[in-house]
Order: structure tokens, then sequence, then C-alpha cells
């Protein structure tokens, strides 16, 4: 089974970077049965916008994607609930920095530092397995 690793957890001014490591490399995804099971625990990310090579909203994407950028989507998702929305709008970015060990940079704005770092413990805990 692949599992997600955040190895570095850095705080910037106004945004999370984090340093992630995939055990099973780029290929390891959600199957189709976990994606549906995410979308019923976190319904919103259906919705996300996502810049992708498909086009597509997050949610379309969601078994075809990397875990990084689920992590990220996740995060964004659960900011959104934890923090003021009324004035934040959230955005993230997920590269990979060496895809053949599985190695992706993912950063995550933010306007609360201790509300991005509790939205990164509960996006883990949710994907705590659900990973093929």
């Amino acid at each position: 089974m692949a599992t997600l690793v955040v190895e570095r957890v850095a705080i910037e001014r106004d945004r999370m970077a984090l340093l992630v490591r995939v055990a099973g490399g780029p290929a390891a995804h959600l199957s189709p049965e976990a994606a549906a099971r995410l979308l019923q625990a976190r319904p919103r990310l259906a919705r996300h916008a996502c810049v992708n090579a498909q086009g597509e909203p997050f949610g379309a994407i969601l078994d075809r994607t990397s875990l990084p950028h689920i992590l990220e989507h996740l995060i964004i998702d659960f900011q959104a609930e934890l923090a003021d929305r009324s004035a934040a709008t959230f955005v993230g970015t997920t590269e990979w920095l060496n895809e053949r060990e599985g190695l992706a940079r993912v950063e995550v704005n933010f306007t609360d530092d201790l509300i991005a770092l509790a939205a990164l413990k509960a996006a883990r805990a949710l994907m705590e397995g659900m990973v093929d």
C-alpha cells in the first residue's frame, strides 16, 4: 500500500510549504471507490476550481490525480471550513520535485497559520487508509 508522508512543513509569511513523499511514487492514487468515499466525506471537493491538463473540476479528476495534489485540495477545503471565509480565498500549488522518488512540494496560502496546521492534520487523518 502506498503512503503519503509529510517530511517537512515550513510556515512562511502567507503560505505553508510542505515537502511530501509518496511511497509508491507518482503512480500511487485513490481507487474510484476511495475517491467516492472522499467525495462523500468532503462534497465541496467536487466543486473546487483546479488548473489541470484535463481542464476539469477537481472532483472529476480525483481518482486520476496525485496524492500530493489531493492533500493540497483537502487542506484548502478544511481551511475554508475552519476559517472566516468572508474575506479569504485559498489557493495552492503542487509540483513534483523528483517524480521517480515520489517527492513533491505542496504550497497552500492561509489567513491563520494555526488554522492551516489544523487543516493539514485533518487532511492527513482523512487520507489515512484511503490510499491504494
